[in-house]
């Protein structure tokens, strides 16, 4: 019989410039990491190598970014450490990063129209993929591996890149109805859901053809959403206003749950692995949202750091 697994969480503080490790039932800060330049932003958990890669963005946020970051931050998840930095000069302004099925990170350079591949072993970079668009700003990756997505923000256009052992190839540019602020792939399903940056909606694209072939409102909504997250097993989706305090459920076939009213500027969330439980980083307050999600309500709204951007649980080694 396997141990059951035990699991640890842990938040990027983008306005203490901090990243912390919190108690998974009580929310409470139980260590923090404080090393960093400003402003670390995303987060990537690389549970193999039992560590966690988070970008270093730069002082500023989309679109106006003064001082860019080159650097990517490595945490060792083991001892709860900065183990060092990844430097990744002369691209600048790294966002968000995903792990590919090939075992390489996919980690986009805003500024620099760039897409790095890491090798998460030796933290090298293997390979540079130029992308069309200097406002790519999240990406995601189909559940078949092959194909990654960008969501390249005000050029109101979707990049999909052809993925191959740490190499990859623009082989289509789709264009969507207007700006676009998030992106998120089905962890098992071939579709890719994007939010529509200036109205309360979201924008189903088949990851196949590369068509859009839905949109679905946004009801509880006043103003567009940003982020979007699967839950790992795909039962799950979560739709995160933009600086607007709610937050849409929907189930793996996009059927609506309901809304919740939560922080102020929420941003990123995880789901348990139980998908019972629901977190928020409300960055404007400081605090989480901790959401029940069969009942549809908050349950706890603990502080954490001075303004958290993402967090996830990981399996304590």
């Amino acid at each position: 019989m396997k141990p059951e697994k035990r699991y640890g969480l842990i938040a990027v503080d983008k306005q203490g410039s901090n990243v912390l490790f919190l108690n998974p039932e009580t929310f409470a800060v139980e260590q923090e990491l404080n090393a960093f330049p400003p402003r670390p932003h995303e987060l990537l958990i690389l549970p193999e190598q039992h560590k966690a890669y988070v970008p270093i963005f730069g002082d500023g946020i989309h679109g106006d970014n003064p001082h860019p970051g080159h650097k990517i931050a490595v945490i060792d998840l083991r001892h709860r450490q900065l183990s060092g930095f990844i430097d990744i000069s002369p691209l600048e302004s790294p966002h968000t990063c995903r792990l590919g099925h090939d075992g390489y990170v996919y980690q986009c350079c805003e500024n620099s129209a760039m897409i790095l591949a890491i090798d998460p072993v030796t933290d090298r970079i293997v390979s540079k993929i130029p992308v069309p668009s200097h406002n790519t700003h999240r990406l995601t990756i189909l559940p078949a591996g092959n194909k990654l997505f960008t969501d390249n923000e005000e050029d109101a256009s979707v990049t999909v890149v052809a993925l191959s052992a740490g190499e990859g190839k623009v082989i289509d540019n789709i264009t969507v109805p207007g700006a676009i602020s998030g992106i998120a792939a089905s962890p098992f399903q071939p579709f890719v859901v994007v939010t529509d940056g200036e109205k309360p909606q979201i924008h189903i694209l088949d990851g196949n053809t590369h068509r859009l072939t839905k949109t679905l409102p946004l009801a509880g909504h006043q103003r567009s959403a940003q982020l979007v997250r699967f839950s790992d097993d795909g039962s799950l989706l979560v739709v995160i206003g933009d600086e607007e305090p709610v937050i849409s459920l929907f189930d793996g076939q996009l059927n609506p749950l309901g809304q919740v009213k939560v922080g102020n500027k929420p941003m990123d969330g995880c789901f348990s692995p139980d998908n019972k439980t629901l977190l928020i980083a409300n960055e404007a307050d400081g605090t989480l949202s901790v959401i029940d999600t069969a009942k549809l309500r908050v349950t706890a709204t603990p502080s954490a750091g001075r303004g958290c951007e993402v967090l996830s649980y990981f399996v304590i080694p």
